[in-house]
């Protein structure tokens, strides 16, 4: 006797079992960004993608594989469900180790599904860099000017988390008959430290009255930062309303690292300063940009103390290590102090 079966055909008492399994279907893993810099100890995140396809659904479990030096790094959650031909999302979070290099993490899902395991997965590459850095600030930033002047300003490079390097400065001048020039360049900076180079910003007589707007980059390899400083072109005929103008009537050396000025207010206004900087005669520079200054009203006269080496922990020095320290007699220095509407005043003594 032969008996046919829905499951397939029965003959002596066997079932031939004639249906084909359904094939589950399968998922694709994918990572984004697949690979970044980061400076040492940083931390970022990868978004991890499961896409399915070909009517797959189910569970995917996903784990990591590193194929070289293992470095901090997770996935959250370490599991995603899903839908018929559906998307889910997971997160690779990473931590870049203290040594500089290029390290890998394989980033694997893998799901079973009626006895049949898939799998898929993508690598992730991340290079870590140092996190030496320097900034770079221009002092003043704002300068108001007339046609055919001279301004100055002081660019200072900084080190930050003891970076040691030169740094090439460029300028990018807006067309306008304005030039830039002078200021060492590149500058040397050591860990901690920091240097200086002072611009001279000149207009012609061609310049048009206006605003414009000149950068100054700093760069040393794949570090670069700029600092922007606005130039304010103003009609010399009409005069300013505060025209700023001190006079030196004397000075006095406290100590070897101290020096009082005696200013006398010969403008129209009141004249509050800002910053310094003091000069030897080989260039050795201390400058004091965030200086609270005396407020000197018009006619008036004002003490501004000038410190420097150990008396000064805020300055910025700049010049030969040790060279000038503290001040010497017989020596002669140049002073040039900053108001707060960015006018200049330079003065010089002799101890």
């Amino acid at each position: 006797m032969v008996v046919t079966a829905a499951t397939g055909t029965v003959a002596g008492g066997v079932v031939a079992n004639s249906m084909a399994t359904k094939d589950p279907g399968s998922f694709l893993l994918m990572l984004n960004p697949s690979s970044m810099w980061l400076a040492v100890g940083s931390s970022s995140t990868s978004t991890i993608t499961v896409t399915a396809f070909n009517g797959f659904s189910g569970t995917v479990t996903l784990s990591l594989l590193y194929p070289g030096t293992t470095f901090t790094s997770s996935i959250s959650p370490t599991s995603v469900t899903l839908t018929t031909n559906g998307v889910a999302t997971a997160t690779l979070s990473i931590t870049a180790p203290n040594t500089i290099g290029s390290y890998s993490v394989v980033v694997i899902g893998v799901t079973s599904v009626h006895g049949k395991t898939t799998y898929s997965s993508s690598m992730f590459t991340l290079n870590v860099v140092s996190s030496q850095d320097f900034t770079i600030t221009s002092s003043p930033s704002n300068i108001t000017t007339t046609n055919g002047a001279t301004n100055t300003t002081t660019v200072t490079v900084t080190s930050v988390n003891g970076y040691t390097g030169n740094v090439s400065l460029t300028v990018t001048v807006p067309f306008g008959y304005i030039s830039v020039t002078g200021g060492q360049n590149p500058l040397r900076i050591v860990s901690g430290g920091a240097a200086s180079s002072t611009l001279d910003i000149t207009t012609s007589s061609n310049t048009a009255q206006g605003n414009y707007t000149i950068i100054v980059t700093g760069t040393d390899g794949s570090l670069s930062h700029s600092t922007t400083i606005m130039l304010q072109v103003v009609d010399p005929i009409a005069p300013a309303v505060i025209i700023e103008s001190l006079l030196l009537n004397g000075h006095h050396f406290n100590n070897s690292t101290s020096l009082t000025l005696s200013l006398q207010n010969t403008g129209n206004g009141t004249i509050t300063l800002q910053s310094y900087v003091i000069r030897d005669s080989s260039g050795d520079a201390w400058s004091l940009t965030n200086w609270s200054g005396p407020v000197i009203d018009m006619s008036m006269s004002g003490s501004a103390n000038i410190l420097i080496g150990s008396s000064c922990p805020s300055c910025i020095y700049t010049g030969i290590t040790g060279l000038f320290f503290q001040f010497q007699s017989g020596q002669t220095y140049t002073v040039t102090v900053t108001t707060t509407r960015n006018n200049q005043f330079t003065f010089t003594v002799v101890d």
